[in-house]
């Protein structure tokens, strides 16, 4: 029985050192990670193992990826997920952020972009238009009919020499020679939209903990907030804001922004850079009034932590997906609430407001 027991140790010990391990993964320094899939998809002709565990495959520039009876996300920019339908074939044209441009050749793909980054540029060529995504939003696009839906955002659409820019609730359809631009209904949403949806939430809610973890390692004053380095790296060349990172409780990849909060223009849900996720969730907050009077007014001050449940959301949208966790699995995959138990070793969630469909 020793032998069982000393296997059993070795396989709990392995276990313990995986989210230390997976933690340490290495934000993208290019376009085209795939970092999530449902069912089969393959890339480059390679079946990519589903789930996807500890290796990241890239789309290479001339590669292709291709949905079967599945569904990918593949990270573009830092923080712009493309998530592909079932069906869909995408090519990868070049792959640097500062020009990205791929082919969506066949099915459906959404983008969602939570902030435009400095240098960052998105080009989705769809039949005879090149599309440059101008704004944060949301933006679904289908190769047949070749057509762009901006739910929210700002789009350029070139065909020839005519340019022609799409703002939310504007869909433009460029079969022809020239863009036809018209209104749609913003409420008419797919099961790619949805679906995509609660990928962005789950993304989302696991800003928190991994704001927090920068948050952590830097502190108030460090350097990371002044030339955006991450611990140890060379100022000025490895970003800890405005870029990917690893959240191992989520399992998944997560954004911090630039910004202090950004939202999701269409769904609701925030994404918050390190500085703003402490002050807004850990922060002691001072509440006064709480004992006798004293002389010059107000009560004696008493100091309470804030803690990370669902309420910090813009709220853009009323009503909340209530089922992200049990139908966008996500690896380890806690929900938004189950995560406050995780709380003070990193983990937590900032919780969003969002659409329900």
């Amino acid at each position: 029985m020793r032998w069982l027991w000393l296997s059993v140790l070795a396989a709990v010990l392995a276990a313990m050192a995986a989210v230390p391990a997976m933690a340490q993964l290495v934000a993208p320094s290019k376009s085209g990670m795939v970092s999530y899939i449902e069912g089969e998809v393959r890339i480059d002709d390679q079946l990519i193992p589903d789930p996807i565990v500890a290796t990241f495959p890239y789309m290479k520039e001339n590669g292709a990826l291709r949905t079967l009876q599945g569904r990918a996300e593949v990270q573009m920019l830092p923080g712009w997920a493309m998530r592909l339908g079932e069906g869909s074939l995408l090519h990868m044209v070049t792959n640097r952020f500062i020009d990205t441009r791929v082919e969506l050749m066949e099915g459906s793909g959404v983008v969602q972009v939570p902030e435009i980054q400095k240098d960052n540029s998105l080009t989705v060529v769809l039949a005879n238009a090149a599309v440059t995504i101008a704004k944060a939003g949301d933006y679904h696009f289908d190769a047949s009919p070749a057509r762009l839906k901006v739910f929210a955002g700002e789009a350029n659409v070139k065909i020839g020499n005519e340019t022609v820019v799409v703002g939310g609730g504007k869909m433009v359809n460029v079969d022809g020679a020239l863009a036809s631009v018209e209104k749609f209904n913003k409420e008419d949403l797919d099961s790619l939209d949805r679906w995509s949806a609660r990928r962005g939430e789950l993304t989302a809610a696991a800003n928190a903990s991994s704001a927090r973890q920068v948050y952590d390692a830097n502190g108030r004053s460090a350097p990371c907030y002044a030339t955006n380095v991450t611990p140890g790296a060379i100022p000025g060349t490895t970003p800890c804001v405005g870029t990917l990172r690893w959240n191992p409780w989520y399992g998944l990849w997560t954004y911090i922004p630039y910004g202090g909060m950004v939202c999701d223009p269409f769904w609701g849900y925030c994404y918050y850079n390190p500085m703003r996720v402490y002050s807004t969730y850990y922060a002691p907050t001072i509440i006064y009034n709480q004992g006798p009077p004293r002389v010059g007014g107000g009560g004696v001050p008493t100091y309470q932590t804030a803690s990370p449940t669902s309420s910090g959301s813009s709220g853009v949208r009323a009503s909340s997906v209530s089922s992200v966790a049990s139908s966008s699995s996500a690896g380890v995959g806690h929900s938004a609430s189950s995560s406050a138990s995780v709380a003070s070793s990193g983990g937590g969630s900032a919780g969003s407001g969002s659409r329900g469909k």
